[in-house]
């Protein structure tokens, strides 16, 4: 367990799970930048969960976290917080419909489907791998572009991977069993979304070349929650807590954390495009429709003049 925490308790916690075969070295510019404003900060590890070691089934990864935070509640005093990045927001999820009283959720790059850019053709595959017995002997290995947008970074995760098993974007392989219970677990929390009633926050980059914006919308349609706000990313991949956007990711955290501890309006809560590009696009994108629908009206309303 890693803790980057100070010890008081008056402060609300939050339990950050990392992606999977990955560590909390994900999270080590959020998590400080949480605990330097007012925050205690959590990121567990779980054996066959966590890099390193055989994969486990998907239920004990949701069973451990869930008991994790579980035994955190019953020492806190102010309701507590999760969320992830990748699999992780989705075994934050899977925690916040299980447990009661989880205050926010924040889902960071959440993979609910496996349908980004890079994903690799043959991931449909992976149950005849397993079949075929497979499980522990193909092994993914991380490549370009390792979840970054930005080539100096970039760069440098591809020489920390070169000398060392874990980076701050994850490990550098999983077997085709970690792969294959990631799907269950993905599979488990689209069907139980609606037991989720926590606040969420998702933030989601536009590129993302793992899980595309589309896991976004299903959170957003299929949970419960009253209070969501959807933050959409134009400058990075899929590990945002270290790409380009970092330092926006870690802002629009901890807005949204303190607006849900602090302030108690959630009301405000509302979507952001952080992406100047994207926000021109979509403007061009409305006067397009608002110019086909006129278009429409005018041809209407011409075949009425000719009747």
């Amino acid at each position: 367990m890693t803790d980057f925490a100070a010890k008081s308790h008056t402060k609300p916690l939050i339990v950050l799970f990392h992606g999977l075969c990955s560590s909390p070295l994900e999270f080590n510019f959020l998590a400080n930048y949480l605990k330097e404003n007012g925050y205690r900060v959590d990121s567990p590890t779980f054996a066959g969960y966590a890099f390193g070691g055989n994969s486990t089934e998907w239920w004990s990864w949701v069973d451990e976290a869930a008991s994790y935070v579980q035994s955190l509640q019953k020492s806190e005093s102010i309701p507590v917080s999760v969320g992830g990045i990748s699999l992780g927001s989705t075994l934050a999820l899977a925690v916040a419909s299980k447990l009661h009283n989880i205050h926010g959720v924040l889902a960071l790059s959440t993979t609910l489907n496996y349908n980004g850019w890079a994903v690799p053709w043959y991931r449909s595959f992976i149950p005849f791998g397993i079949l075929l017995g497979l499980g522990d002997l193909f092994k993914y290995r991380e490549r370009d572009p390792f979840g970054i947008k930005n080539q100096q970074i970039r760069a440098y995760i591809k020489k920390v991977l070169a000398s060392e098993e874990v980076s701050s974007v994850g490990g550098s392989f999983m077997t085709l069993r970690h792969m294959y219970q990631g799907n269950k677990l993905c599979s488990y929390v689209k069907h139980n979304l609606h037991k989720v009633t926590s606040s969420i926050l998702t933030v989601h980059a536009i590129d993302d070349e793992i899980a595309n914006t589309s896991n976004v919308d299903v959170v957003m349609n299929l949970s419960s929650s009253m209070h969501k706000r959807r933050v959409y990313l134009g400058n990075s991949y899929h590990m945002i807590t270290v790409d380009n956007e970092r330092e926006t990711v870690a802002s629009e955290v901890l807005a949204f954390l303190d607006e849900i501890y602090l302030d108690h309006q959630t009301n405000k809560l509302s979507d952001k495009i952080i992406s100047p590009e994207l926000q021109r696009f979509l403007r061009a994108e409305s006067r397009s429709e608002r110019n086909a629908k006129k278009s429409d009206k005018d041809t209407s309303q011409d075949n009425l003049k000719l009747w």
